[in-house]
């Protein structure tokens, strides 16, 4: 009989390995669509995705801008298909899904063939719908993932197109073979302070385990290549822990939306770039004189008898710092969503699920299966 049981701790510990491999792999792994960019003399990128796949992409953008030297922007499915498909006629073009499956997705697939442009499709799962709508499939390198709420997808999704930047910068000379190499040990180092993260998390969470508990309205502070990864922090908690999380660049957290700042909420900051740490921690420290529950994750040392920041020292370049910082937000996640017991959505959601659907008919069964976490033992 399935038992209910959530997978996402054993994705998180998973992603380290199978990244280190993509790394190791990279020309192989993301040569189909090197060669297209290549073959196409493309001088922007735009990715369209949505959800987990739009916070993958964004951990990405930072890094694609600088070892790439063009524009790379994203773009919402929906939005490129209804709205802005026009802005974006001359540039590469990449529609994302990780399950494959996604109806935003593939209606963004259809609009690039009605323009007469590759629908090019980026995916987790080779097996699903994508394949029928997609003129080039390409699987980013996750291997599997059967957990719906994706982490080591999102990891994954946001390495390749950094390893793709790389690949597609040495290609058109953009970048030197020396700065191929120096980034590549960059995104190793990324995932080594990745481990220290996910060796840090149960204590800090331990310590703090009645507030994470007890998280109402949330805001979750980061910028540059850390941005995604805030995103991503707040698209997962309020997947699971059903609050309302609102992802923020740290500078605008205090152009307006601080105003409604009480001692109940909560706030988290991610530190990672060594010019602009003074001001995180200067509005970290002005936080914590209306509530006890800020947080931060930082790079860098001086804080470290402060209980609310969890320190881990490293030099890694901020523009992969999105790789150590997911893991962040999805243990936490994790931990306090098995720690209540609070995966059940509404009663009511199965009627909405009955008027609208984000996934494909064949797929929405089983999709709302695994929501529910019913998985084989």
């Amino acid at each position: 009989m399935a038992e209910k049981k959530l997978l996402m701790d054993e994705y998180v510990q998973a992603a380290p390995i199978q990244a280190l491999k993509n790394i190791e792999n990279s020309y192989e792994l993301t040569k189909p669509m090197v060669d297209m960019y290549i073959e196409g003399k493309y001088t922007s990128v735009c990715i369209v995705a949505s959800g987990s796949s739009r916070n993958g992409t964004e951990a990405a953008l930072d890094f694609m801008r600088r070892y790439m030297g063009v524009s790379v922007e994203a773009m919402t499915p929906f939005t490129f298909t209804h709205y802005n498909h026009d802005l974006v006629k001359d540039y590469f073009t990449v529609v994302v899904s990780q399950s494959g499956a996604s109806t935003n997705s593939i209606d963004a697939l259809k609009k690039l063939k009605e323009l007469g442009k590759p629908a090019i499709g980026l995916t987790a799962n080779v097996e699903n719908d994508f394949k029928d709508y997609a003129d080039v499939e390409i699987d980013y390198g996750v291997v599997e993932e059967k957990e719906p709420y994706v982490t080591k997808g999102v990891t994954l999704l946001a390495l390749f197109f950094m390893l793709f930047a790389l690949e597609a910068g040495k290609r058109t000379g953009y970048i030197s073979n020396e700065k191929y190499e120096e980034e590549k040990s960059q995104l190793r180092k990324a995932f080594d302070t990745y481990q220290m993260v996910l060796a840090a998390l149960p204590d800090f969470i331990h310590k703090h385990i009645k507030e994470f508990s007890s998280l109402q309205k949330t805001f979750l502070c980061g910028a540059g290549g850390a941005y995604g990864a805030v995103c991503e922090g707040a698209l997962k908690a309020s997947e699971l822990l059903k609050v309302l999380a609102v992802p923020l660049e740290t500078e605008e957290y205090i152009h307006g939306y601080n105003y409604q700042l009480a001692p109940e909420h909560t706030v988290f900051f991610l530190d990672t770039e060594v010019e602009t740490s003074k001001r995180v921690r200067d509005i970290y420290h002005a936080t914590r004189k209306v509530t006890d529950r800020a947080y931060m994750l930082t790079a860098f040392g001086g804080l470290e008898q402060d209980g609310n920041v969890l320190t881990v020292e490293n030099d890694v370049e901020q523009s992969v710092s999105s790789i150590y910082c997911l893991p962040f937000f999805q243990i936490i996640v994790y931990t306090i969503t098995v720690y209540l017991d609070c995966l059940e959505q509404h009663p009511l959601l199965k009627e909405f699920n009955m008027v609208v659907s984000s996934k494909s008919d064949k797929y929405a069964k089983d999709y709302i299966r695994r929501l529910n976490c019913e998985f084989e033992q």
